[in-house]
């Protein structure tokens, strides 16, 4: 059973029973200690802990940085290679979309399983890849099948419980943990972006560079080197989060609270105006489709405002975050009543059931935040059930990913 802060702060004067606890469960420990400390920061005993552990994590031999280097070019290699060697002998508008997702996927999987050295896990993710892999390849033309188009979107996504495992290794079982891994995803793709653009700078230079001396390689060159380096990406972008910045969770919640408030005016006034011009999200699909993608995007600002948040007292931008889950929350109600009522008008399609799914899915979890949220700016007590929250939902996501790809294509018969 993992330690708790109420734990902690019932046995602060014990140090025995401390003790105790710390050596049955150290990671559970050391997340709890934070926690506690946040409540009773005059602590002495609590202090004290701190700044042992601290001094032991200084110590601790850590592993050298050229080890996960060289597992991480050789992870990216590997996946730069699967993605684009292939195509070689299958038709590129059938591999990708069955096969690209997973492949792209199991590479940051890949990374934290061979740094962490998790077995058990690692047979459990290959079994679980061989079998989505062959029964992606069966699956039919996802251009003419909107259950396997749906399906194969949400690899990915399904995926990500067993790279939120290999992330978090031990302290995977910690619910206050998991929003590490969150913080994780939000730094992952703004590093994947930045990556990216290098990548697409240093391929325009040395095209360039060729053609000033007579050789056109722009086709081959994005054919081949291009296109394996970018499925190589966020394997780099991975290393650079655990090695460089040792895992510490700064752009990601930095540019959230820089959006947030502007996200908010620019949300609102855009629902005033789609109200005032009339648009309906009942009868317009595109306007449903926009709807859904900017529930989206604001669920990740306000998530990663949430969980990049440190300091215990309550301050302007949490009256702001307060008010940017209240819209999402409205945009989430117009959106699923928008999705209903095309169902009940005209039927029962896979992305309707795929789309319904979601919003309900998402619905859930931003009640359960805006809850504990508002009932933490109200007490003025710190936030120490925020990422509980947050963390403890993460495996439904994966859940309804799964039912997607593997129940929905069976339900409306691969059609």
């Amino acid at each position: 059973m993992s330690t708790t802060s109420a734990q902690l702060l019932e046995q602060v004067e014990n140090p025995e029973r401390l003790e105790e606890m710390y050596q049955n469960d150290p990671t559970g420990f050391r997340v709890s200690l934070k926690e506690a400390s946040t409540k009773a920061p005059d602590s002495l005993v609590l202090r004290a802990w701190t700044a042992r552990l601290k001094r032991g994590e200084e110590t601790a031999p850590k592993k050298e940085k050229g080890d996960t280097l060289w597992i991480a070019i050789a992870i990216a290699v590997a996946v730069g290679l699967l993605f684009r060697l292939p195509s070689n002998w299958l038709d590129g508008e059938w591999f990708y979309p069955r096969l690209g997702p997973l492949i792209i996927i199991l590479g940051p999987i890949s990374y934290f399983l061979l740094r962490n050295r998790e077995q058990r896990l690692a047979q459990m993710t290959a079994g679980v890849a061989v079998l989505t892999a062959v029964y992606a390849i069966f699956l039919p033309d996802p251009e003419t099948s909107d259950s396997a188009a749906m399906a194969l979107i949400h690899v990915p996504a399904m995926f990500a419980l067993m790279l939120g495992a290999a992330f978090l290794g031990e302290s995977k079982q910690i619910t206050g943990e998991r929003t590490r891994f969150v913080s994780y995803l939000g730094e992952l793709v703004v590093l994947t972006v930045v990556v990216g653009l290098g990548g697409l700078v240093l391929s325009g230079l040395t095209i360039m560079l060729f053609s000033l001396i007579g050789m056109e390689i722009e086709e081959w060159f994005m054919e081949n080197i291009g296109l394996a380096c970018a499925a190589a990406v966020p394997v780099g972008a991975t290393y650079l989060f655990d090695n460089v910045l040792g895992r510490k969770s700064t752009i990601a919640p930095a540019l959230a609270r820089v959006f947030s408030p502007l996200f908010l005016v620019m949300v609102t006034a855009y629902l005033i105006a789609a109200l005032v011009q009339t648009q309906n999200p009942f009868i317009d699909r595109d306007f449903l489709i926009v709807f859904n993608g900017l529930l989206l995007l604001v669920l990740g600002i306000t998530v990663f405002s949430l969980v990049g948040r440190k300091e215990p007292a309550v301050g302007w931008l949490d009256y702001v975050n307060v008010a940017l889950v209240a819209v999402t929350l409205m945009i989430n109600s117009v959106a699923l009543s928008a999705i209903l009522f095309r169902l009940v008008s005209f039927g029962f399609t896979p992305n309707r059931v795929v789309v319904l799914g979601a919003n309900i899915t998402i619905l859930i979890h931003l009640v359960h935040i805006f809850r504990s949220y508002l009932t933490s700016v109200r007490r003025r007590d710190g936030f120490p059930t925020i990422d509980a929250v947050i963390g403890k939902y993460l495996p439904v996501y994966s859940a309804w990913a799964a039912i997607v790809l593997f129940v929905l294509p069976l339900v409306f018969g691969f059609k």
